[in-house]
C-alpha cells in the first residue's frame, strides 16, 4: 500500500469530533479547518454573521474566529474549493448527501421521489448543537434554486433556530428523503424536524425513539421516511410521503406485540420491514409497507433475544444475530431459518483457514498474520458472569459483501476474532484472530473481495479480562495498522500507517473509510490502451485514514501474492457445504400467494 502526503487540519480542539468526510461518489473529501485571524477578518466582509438567540447581537462582536470548509479531490488531493463559514458558527456535524439505493423517475410534485440527478449531486451539510445548519452544493445546482441572500452563487447557507427550548440541544443531523430535505433530531427524544431547503418549510414529528438508523430509515426506491416513535405506551412505526407542505402518514401501526422494539430495517427491494424486539424477548416481526404483519419469527429456546438483524444485498436472506452465538439466516419465502451459523469458541477442524496476528516488539515493524498449523485453536475469550449488564455476548459486526456471497461477523464473547463466512458453502472461509479487539470490518463498496479491518488501540479503554490471554503483555506497535483481507491473496496483510512527523506516529486512528470508485473517471478510461501511472493509481482501491490532526489516503495494490492450493480459500468459497459449521434447516410450507394472509402467523422452526 502506498500513502499520500499527510493533510493537516487545524482547529482540532474546536472540531475534535469531526472526521474528514468522503462524498458518496468518491470524488471529494471534505474537512473543516480554522481560518487565520487575518483571513477571518477579510472573510467577515463577505460572510454574514450569525444572529444571537435574542436577535440583537452578532458573532462578530464575539471575536474573529471563523471556520472554513475545504474540499479536495480524492485523486490528486488538490484543493477544489474553500468556503468560509459564518462567523461564530462552530460545527459539530459534517455529512455528504447519500443518494437512494434504487433510482426511480422523479415526480415533480413529490419531494420524496428520487431524481435521476441524485448520483451526481454533491451536497454537504454542517450543523452545530444549537440547531443551525449550513448547506452547500459543491456543483452549484442550488444556486439555480435559491438566489436570495446568497453571496456565493455556488453555495447556499440556511440558518434557522428551532423552538425546542434553551436546554434542548441538537442530538443528530442527517439528510432527508431528497437532496432538498434535512432531518434534525433533538436531544431527549423530543422531536425530529424535517426541513425543506427549497421552500424553507419545517415539519416536526414528535417522540422519535432513536436518533440513529435503528430508529429511522427510508424505503428503498421511493425514499418514504420511516420513523420509529414511542408516543405513549406502545412503539409506533410510521411511514411518511408526499411534499413537505402536505406531509402525510401513508401508514402508521402500533407494535403492540413488542416489549421494546430495538430497531427496524427495510429489505433492499422495499417490500418488507423487519422489526426486532428487546434483549429479553426473541422476536422478529416482518411487516408489509402498509403495516400488515406477515410473519413473526420466534424461538422456543431458553436464552436472550436478538441483538441485530441484517438483510443480504439481494434481499433473499435476513440474518438474525442473537446472544447465544448463532446467526440464523431466514429465507424470504417463509421467514424460517435456511441455515444457522455457529460461532464456536474453540476451533477444532483444519478446514477453515485460521490466521493469527502476532504482537511485535520492533518499533520499525508492523503487525503480521501467521497461518495456524496446529489445532485445536482457542482464540482469546472474555471472562463472563451471569450478572453482567449488558451481557458480553452478542454480535457487534455483521456485514455482507457487495454481492452477498460473503458475511463478516464478530462474536463479542471472542472479541479479537473475525469470522468470514461463505454463504455458498455455509462454512467459514477464514477466521482472523487479532491482538486487540476488532473495532470495525467494512467491505469495499465496489470490489466484493476486499475487506478492511481496524482494531482498538492501546489508548482505548479496555477493562476486560480474558480466560487465556493477557492484554498487558501486548505492546503498542500493532496499533497503527490497517488490515486487509482479500479472497485472492494467500494471507491477510497488515499495512503500517507511516509517521506523521519525527515526534510520533499516526497512532490514534480516528476513522478508516473506503473511498468509492469514481464511476465518471472509470467510465472515461479506455482499458484497451496503455495506462499511465496516474491513471493506474486512480483505479486502485483507496482508503481514507484520519487522525485527530491529519489525514492521508492509502492506495492499495491489488496485485498481491495470490492464494495457492495450500490455503484453499477459493475452494472453500466455491466448494461443498460444511455441515460442522452450519446447521441446515427445512421448512414445512411455502406460501406462493398473499391472497389469504392471516392477520398474524407465527413461524417456528421444526
Amino acid at each position: 500500500m502506498e500513502f499520500s502526503e499527510f493533510i493537516a487540519t487545524t482547529g482540532k480542539d474546536l472540531i475534535r469530533q469531526i472526521a474528514p468526510a468522503v462524498s458518496y461518489s468518491g470524488k471529494y473529501i471534505a474537512t473543516i479547518s480554522t481560518s487565520s485571524p487575518a483571513a477571518a477578518l477579510s472573510a467577515s466582509n463577505t460572510s454574514k454573521p450569525l444572529r444571537s438567540k435574542s436577535g440583537n447581537g452578532t458573532a462578530a462582536a464575539q471575536g474573529t474566529v471563523q471556520h472554513e470548509l475545504v474540499i479536495r479531490g480524492t485523486r490528486s488531493l488538490a484543493v477544489k474549493r474553500k468556503i468560509f463559514m459564518p462567523l461564530g458558527f462552530t460545527p459539530r456535524f459534517l455529512k455528504w448527501y447519500r443518494p437512494a439505493t434504487l433510482g426511480l423517475p422523479a415526480d415533480p410534485e413529490d419531494s420524496s421521489s428520487t431524481s435521476q440527478i441524485d448520483d451526481d449531486v454533491h451536497r454537504i451539510l454542517a450543523a452545530d448543537e444549537a440547531g443551525q445548519v449550513c448547506v452547500w452544493d459543491i456543483d452549484g445546482i442550488l444556486a439555480r434554486t435559491i438566489v436570495d441572500e446568497i453571496e456565493d452563487l455556488k453555495s447556499v447557507v440556511i440558518i434557522r433556530q428551532l423552538d425546542w427550548g434553551a436546554n434542548v440541544p441538537v442530538k443528530a443531523v442527517d439528510w432527508g428523503r431528497s437532496p432538498d430535505e434535512i432531518l434534525v433530531f433533538s436531544d431527549y427524544n423530543v422531536a425530529v424536524a424535517v426541513w425543506s431547503i427549497a421552500s424553507r418549510e419545517c415539519v416536526q414529528l414528535y417522540h422519535p425513539k432513536y436518533t440513529t438508523h435503528h430508529g429511522y430509515s427510508f424505503q428503498p426506491g421511493s425514499r418514504h421516511l420511516t420513523v420509529l416513535s414511542h408516543p405513549v405506551a406502545d412503539d409506533v412505526l410510521s411511514i411518511y410521503g408526499g411534499p413537505l407542505s402536505n406531509l402525510q402518514s401513508l401508514a402508521s401501526f402500533s407494535l403492540t406485540d413488542f416489549y421494546h422494539a430495538k430497531g427496524f430495517k427495510w429489505s433492499p427491494d422495499g417490500r418488507w420491514i423487519a422489526v426486532y424486539d428487546t434483549i429479553t424477548n426473541f422476536q422478529v416481526g416482518v411487516y408489509t409497507p402498509l403495516g400488515a404483519l406477515y410473519r413473526v419469527f420466534i424461538t422456543t429456546e431458553i436464552g436472550l433475544g436478538v441483538c441485530d438483524i441484517e438483510w443480504s444485498p439481494a434481499g433473499n436472506l435476513l440474518a438474525v444475530a442473537s446472544y447465544d452465538g448463532l446467526i440464523r439466516c431466514l429465507n424470504t419465502w417463509t421467514f424460517t431459518p435456511t441455515v444457522i451459523l455457529k460461532h464456536q469458541p474453540t476451533i477444532q477442524t483444519k478446514e477453515p483457514v485460521v490466521f493469527v496476528e502476532r504482537p511485535i516488539s520492533s518499533k520499525e515493524g508492523f503487525a503480521k498474520y501467521e497461518r495456524v498449523l496446529q489445532y485445536p485453536v482457542s482464540p482469546p475469550k472474555l471472562k463472563t458472569s451471569p450478572t453482567d449488564a449488558p451481557p458480553k455476548t452478542g454480535f457487534s459486526i455483521m456485514a455482507f459483501n457487495k454481492d452477498g456471497t460473503l458475511l463478516a461477523t464478530k462474536y463479542d464473547l471472542i472479541p479479537t476474532t473475525l469470522w468470514i463466512w461463505s454463504l455458498r458453502t455455509l462454512a467459514p472461509v477464514a477466521i482472523l484472530v487479532h491482538v486487540r479487539k476488532v473495532k470495525s470490518a467494512v467491505w469495499h463498496p465496489n470490489k466484493q473481495h476486499l475487506l478492511m479491518i481496524t482494531c482498538a488501540t492501546a489508548n482505548a479503554k479496555d477493562d476486560e479480562s480474558y480466560e487465556n490471554y493477557n492484554l498487558a503483555d501486548v505492546g503498542v506497535e500493532n496499533d497503527c495498522s490497517i488490515r486487509i483481507w482479500n479472497s485472492e491473496w494467500r494471507a491477510p496483510v497488515a499495512f503500517a500507517v507511516p509517521k506523521v512527523n519525527s515526534k510520533g506516529a499516526f497512532s490514534n486512528i480516528l476513522e478508516a473509510t473506503w473511498i468509492r470508485d469514481d464511476q465518471q473517471f472509470v467510465n472515461s478510461i479506455d482499458m484497451d490502451s496503455t495506462l499511465d501511472e496516474d491513471t493506474k493509481m486512480g483505479l486502485r482501491a483507496k482508503i481514507l485514514i484520519s487522525d485527530r490532526g491529519a489525514y492521508s489516503v492509502g492506495y492499495l495494490d491489488d496485485e498481491q501474492e495470490t492464494e495457492d492450493d495450500d490455503t484453499k480459500v477459493q475452494r472453500l468459497i466455491d466448494g461443498v457445504q460444511q455441515q460442522e459449521w452450519a446447521e441446515a434447516m427445512t421448512t414445512t410450507c411455502i406460501d406462493d400467494t398473499f391472497a389469504n394472509i392471516a392477520p398474524r402467523q407465527r413461524s417456528i422452526p421444526t
